[in-house]
């Protein structure tokens, strides 16, 4: 007759539910008991079978991670692959294996995670961006299925889990760090309003430059897309912006080849500082000043809450903000003070 897990147990002495813990490697089990079982398991035989486990316990020690709608641009971003990473990171520690979703649109998206939902495929889900009004997130929420979001949620803020930067305080950061630099006229190109990153920045540069009584005019804000005309146009303002802030080094990449074509020189004629802090921004000529958000600790944290609330449902709820700091590099320049 097949040994049993309760076979197991009543050899170790221990019940039923510890010994799936022990084949789990849950962290919540002593490595005593863990060294005891797996004894017994050893001496009778027993071979867990694991696809049996995941069914008796509706545990598949897997989670889902929700990208953004999008092309095959998304992944040619680094942010997605290093808060992957960061993920990984804390997933590998814990025996949890991933599953990515993606979708072109916002309809093709849901109805994947529907499937991943209905299938039984994983414990739960990290989102892997934030928007408004998202339909992801509204089901996720209405069916009680545990998630975290990388950002900050609009939808069930106050109940929902979220990692995410202060990325308005970044951004006044940036304004406050240029205008140490004597700028008084500074531009802002940012990414789609959709994504709730980018409204909190558009929103920082705003106040920021209110607050230090500086020119906000309509034209110094420049959206995606945008191309050569635009970033000419930018520059004809009266008078032209000295400095610029880009809500991400690739777009920083994209408009440095563009002033690049139009024969301004950063930091001469121009300063820049940009968001994220990806590579790229060092191996870029000159190096870019960028505020580095700590991708890595955003994807871990991410990871570490869902799984926290996975095998605790009573985990209270969690806003966890991670720190931003500026890195310094060859893109800007010292203008000299308005009294000399």
């Amino acid at each position: 007759m097949a040994v049993t897990i309760k076979d197991v147990a009543k050899r170790a002495n221990v019940a039923t539910s510890t010994v799936s813990r022990v084949i789990q490697d849950s962290p919540k089990i002593s490595e005593a008991t863990k060294a005891r079982v797996r004894k017994e398991m050893k001496a009778l035989g027993y071979e867990p079978n694991y696809s049996a486990q995941s069914l008796a316990n509706r545990v598949t020690q897997s989670i889902g991670i929700i990208m953004p709608e999008s092309d095959v641009a998304i992944f040619q971003n680094p942010f997605f692959p290093e808060s992957l990473r960061g993920i990984s990171e804390w997933v590998n520690e814990h025996n949890y294996t991933l599953s990515i979703i993606t979708g072109k649109t916002s309809d093709e998206l849901l109805s994947r995670v529907k499937l991943m939902t209905r299938t039984g495929r994983v414990d739960g889900y990290i989102v892997l961006y934030s928007k408004q009004e998202d339909s992801v997130v509204e089901y996720l929420h209405k069916e009680k299925i545990p998630y975290t979001v990388i950002g900050k949620p609009q939808q069930f803020v106050s109940e929902t889990t979220h990692v995410d930067n202060d990325n308005y305080q970044a951004a006044k950061d940036v304004v406050s760090y240029l205008t140490g630099l004597n700028h008084q006229h500074i531009a802002y190109v940012g990414g789609d309003h959709e994504r709730i990153v980018n409204i909190e920045r558009h929103r920082g540069y705003q106040d920021a430059l209110r607050e230090a009584s500086l020119p906000l005019p309509d034209e110094y804000v420049v959206r995606e897309p945008f191309d050569l005309e635009d970033m000419r146009t930018l520059l004809q303002v009266s008078p032209p912006p000295t400095a610029m802030i880009v809500n991400d080094d690739l777009i920083a990449m994209a408009v440095q080849k563009m002033l690049s074509q139009l024969g301004v020189s950063m930091p001469e004629q121009l300063s820049m500082v940009s968001f994220n802090n990806l590579m790229l921004a060092e191996l870029m000529s000159p190096s870019l000043t960028s505020v580095d958000i700590d991708i890595f600790t955003l994807g871990y944290q991410a990871a570490k809450n869902l799984i926290e609330k996975i095998e605790n449902p009573k985990e209270l709820t969690k806003h966890i903000i991670v720190p931003h700091r500026i890195v310094e590099r060859k893109s800007c320049q010292a203008l000299p003070s308005p009294e000399e």
